[in-house]
């Protein structure tokens, strides 16, 4: 394993110094020969403009400027040579005189359009010094330039890399030959060195292995007083220190492994003495402590746990049959004991097994209210069913207007029962995930329009005023029929329990990426302390007056599943006495999968 790790990577450290040392001096010169060679190009240029002086009398024009530069100022300027060039151009009518080789190839319309891809181009046209040292890399040619706006003309000055390029390859070839001289000495001078360092560490090695297969008699020669000496001396002293501490660490392992298995419930440690040796956080939390540093007894005295230290110790199972329980800020927690071991199976100590079984006790004590609740529901209209059927089969009734008055009331009965079943049965699809929606695009102004239809007559009987406030005509992803349900259930709401006379308005807004749909009415209101379970199943806030106006005491329960199945919210605001608005959101484009649909 050293022959194949440590040695090569002291090789591989002693080559990445002699690159780090060979690379950044080959960037570095082909740097300075680029900043030279543009140092020399921007000095000529300046100083070929220091002695630039065109008749005093003559009007500046591209055309004299490019034959005052051809015949008399080339050289001042020292722009001379097939890599040097110049171009002059009157910014006005955007006609250039050049003796760059690119304009004499190409079309003059797509030279002036590199012309304009040039930074220091732009500027000196604009009226600034264009005096950038930058590589500029235009139509797949590279080089330096420099321009200069005089009235109207810009002067254009062009290096083309290719005039250094050959002393550039020529560096980039030495340096190259060096790099790899560098690294075929730092390859030997590494070979040598890793060998000298790693040969001793292959036998400390082999060494160590048998120490580790339980061999602690193992002595290793020492070999020097350097760091490989000491760590020599380690090792043969951690050798005799090994079989030491093997058995405390089996001690030691037992706790840790009772402690760890049951690290999701909270867990107190107590020694045989009783003195607590861990708390972790989660039990610390529940107790709603920062630190424990009590005995056992006085645990159990504190929170009042039937049991004592003697019974976990000796009858922990019996103790665990009682079914401890502890209530405290609002949470209930079962409790359970454990006991942890040495080598030898003796009682080391006991652990407190806190497990917190609030949400469970909530929801078996749902599920009581709830099989109570269908039960009544249930019974009172089998209750009237069986009533009026026995008056009717008993012949008391002679009457056919009140023999049809009471087949009227068996049959709202029945209805109620069936409805009442309907409910149950969506809300245990809903619930087993088991309703399959069908979400397709739908104008939101025909949902609210059909909707508002179907609950018009029985807002008419109460003399309300139903207003539509359509802001967003558009369209969105939803179930059609199940978003109707819901709102359905939200506007028969608001027509019940609002006064004759009422007015009861439903928004339809977009709202960032969602829908919101929000019924307002000035009906009788919601009391604040019934708002957070106006959701639960059965929950009627005014139990009298809410059966005897119908309806199952399911519709919101329903209407929340349903609008959470969309991956929306609903929420309900309410004052009592002033009104009530529900406010629901759903996704604009939920679970959308087809655009042509």
């Amino acid at each position: 394993m050293v022959k194949r790790s440590l040695r090569w990577k002291i090789v591989l450290f002693i080559g990445v110094i002699a690159v780090c040392l060979v690379i950044p001096i080959g960037i570095l010169l082909n740097i300075n020969i680029e900043s030279f060679h543009y140092n020399q190009f921007k000095n000529g240029i300046e100083k070929g403009f220091n002695n630039y002086k065109p008749e005093a009398n003559e009007e500046l024009d591209a055309y004299t400027a490019y034959v005052d530069m051809s015949t008399l100022y080339a050289g001042l300027f020292d722009i001379y040579g097939d890599n040097k060039s110049y171009t002059i151009i009157n910014t006005n009518d955007n006609i250039p005189y050049s003796s760059d080789f690119n304009f004499l190839n190409r079309e003059e319309v797509e030279f002036v359009y590199d012309l304009y891809l040039s930074e220091n181009f732009i500027r000196a046209a604009a009226g600034e010094k264009g005096d950038g040292d930058k590589l500029v890399t235009i139509s797949g040619k590279t080089f330096y330039d420099y321009a200069v706006k005089k009235a109207d003309i810009v002067f254009y000055f062009r290096y083309y890399k290719q005039d250094w390029q050959n002393m550039v390859t020529q560096f980039n070839n030495i340096i190259f030959t060096a790099l790899l001289i560098s690294l075929l000495i730092a390859f030997v001078f590494g070979v040598l060195i890793s060998k000298a360092i790693t040969t001793p560490i292959e036998n400390i090695t082999e060494k160590t292995k048998e120490i580790a297969e339980g061999k602690f008699g193992q002595i290793l020669d020492r070999q020097g007083s350097d760091e490989i000496g000491q760590l020599t001396s380690s090792i043969n002293y951690m050798s005799q220190s090994l079989k030491n501490m093997l058995e405390e660490i089996k001690n030691e392992k037992g706790k840790v492994d009772t402690i760890l298995n049951n690290m999701t419930d909270g867990i107190i440690a107590f020694s045989k003495e009783g003195y607590i040796i861990h708390a972790n956080p989660e039990a610390l939390a529940m107790l709603n402590r920062v630190r424990m540093d009590e005995t056992l007894d006085q645990v159990l005295r504190e929170y009042h746990i039937e049991a004592t230290a003697e019974e976990i110790m000796n009858e922990t199972d019996a103790v665990n049959e009682k079914k401890l329980s502890l209530w405290l800020g609002g949470r209930i927690m079962r409790l359970g004991f454990a006991l942890f071991t040495d080598a030898e199976l003796k009682n080391e100590g006991s652990i407190l097994i806190l497990r917190d079984i609030t949400e469970q006790q909530k929801l078996d004590t749902m599920q009581k209210e709830f099989v109570a609740n269908v039960s009544h529901e249930l019974k009172t209209p089998l209750t009237s069913i069986k009533s009026y059927t026995e008056t009717l089969l008993g012949g008391n009734v002679d009457d056919e207007k009140t023999k049809r008055e009471f087949l009227h009331v068996i049959e709202a009965e029945a209805d109620r029962m069936s409805e009442l079943v309907k409910d149950l049965l969506s809300l245990s699809a809903l619930d087993m995930k088991r309703t399959v929606l069908n979400f397709r695009k739908h104008q939101v102004a025909d949902l609210i329009n059909s909707t508002v239809e179907k609950v018009l007559i029985a807002a008419n009987d109460k003399k309300h005023t139903i207003k539509k406030e359509i802001i967003y005509q558009g369209k969105a992803v939803f179930d059609f029929d199940k978003i109707q349900r819901v709102l359905i259930n939200v506007l028969m709401n608001s027509v019940k329990y609002t006064d004759p006379g009422g007015e009861i308005t439903i928004y339809a807004t977009k709202n960032k990426g969602n829908i919101q749909i929000k019924v307002a009415d000035n009906g009788m209101g919601i009391p604040e302390k019934d708002l957070s379970r106006i959701f639960d199943r059965f929950y009627r806030v005014d139990k009298a007056r809410s059966r005897k106006m119908g309806g199952t005491g399911l519709g919101l329960a329903i209407a929340k599943e349903i609008v959470a199945a969309h991956n929306g919210e609903i929420q309900i605001n309410s004052t009592a006495e002033k009104g009530t608005e529900v406010v629901i959101e759903i996704p604009l484009n939920s679970y959308w999968r087809n655009d042509d649909e």
